[in-house]
């Protein structure tokens, strides 16, 4: 199994190529200049199904994600030590899927955890890509 993929749950029509490790997601991102977007969450999860499926395929979400983030879909049944650390910077996060955004050192930049809504989740990334210019 290559690092580089669909997502391993859910069907998101082809709008991203996934990564499941952080360190392939932290190699991507450094040799393309952009920044990690993660999706931290389970396959029995719906609001986890519905980032996927419905938000991300959005035609106002799928550029911005295409342009400027790596994806990883990381599992949170997995221990996978330096995930868990980035998620752990989410204060008061009790409801998945976890949305995390990191540098391409895998510093955590931002976040939030439960369903957003998608001006939520844009204003998020405009606000990520703003930072970087």
């Amino acid at each position: 199994m290559t690092d580089r993929q669909p997502h391993p749950h859910f069907d998101d029509r082809g709008t991203l190529t996934w990564y499941e490790t952080l360190e392939g997601a932290q190699a991507a991102a450094r040799e393309q200049g952009k920044l990690i977007f993660i999706d931290f969450g389970r396959k029995a999860c719906s609001q986890c199904r519905t980032l996927v499926e419905a938000v991300i395929p959005r035609p106002d979400v799928a550029p911005l994600l295409q342009d400027h983030f790596i994806a990883l879909a990381a599992d949170a049944d997995a221990d996978d030590d330096a995930i868990l650390a980035l998620a752990s910077r989410l204060e008061g996060a009790m409801m998945l899927p976890f949305v995390m955004f990191a540098d391409a050192e895998g510093q955590f930049l931002d976040g939030y955890s439960g369903a957003a809504s998608p001006p939520y989740l844009i204003k998020t990334l405009h606000k990520l890509i703003a930072q970087r210019q």
